[in-house]
């Protein structure tokens, strides 16, 4: 999977258009539809921009991994976590120690 699956990917899986991410960033559509017709690319601002909006790091748009090692189903884990109440946190937190164990909880 290249950059531009991976772009068109993210922006399948926010259920969201390609009209809507250019204007959140502030970029003409039709620069954006060059984007990805492969016809041009973002610049570095453009391009954390579009990964800050999809709720991925710059790194996996481009690399497809994330600097931290994650796979997909982690990352997704991770931003659904980001998004719960504090209360909802704890209770996650609390859920995982109890299945990892004991032992386990000093690491947390």
């Amino acid at each position: 999977m290249d950059f531009w699956t991976r772009l068109k990917s993210e922006i399948k899986a926010k259920n969201t258009t390609q009209e809507w991410i250019a204007g959140q960033i502030d970029v003409p559509f039709g620069t954006f539809r060059k984007w990805m017709t492969r016809k041009t690319y973002p610049d570095l601002k453009e391009g954390t921009q579009l990964a800050k909006i999809l709720g991925v790091s710059a790194e996996y748009l481009i690399t497809g991994t994330e600097a931290e090692g994650l796979d997909t189903t982690e990352r997704k884990l991770i931003n659904a976590y980001r998004k719960l109440s504090t209360t909802d946190k704890e209770n996650a937190i609390l859920a995982v120690l109890s299945w990892v164990g004991k032992n386990e909880q000093k690491v947390f």
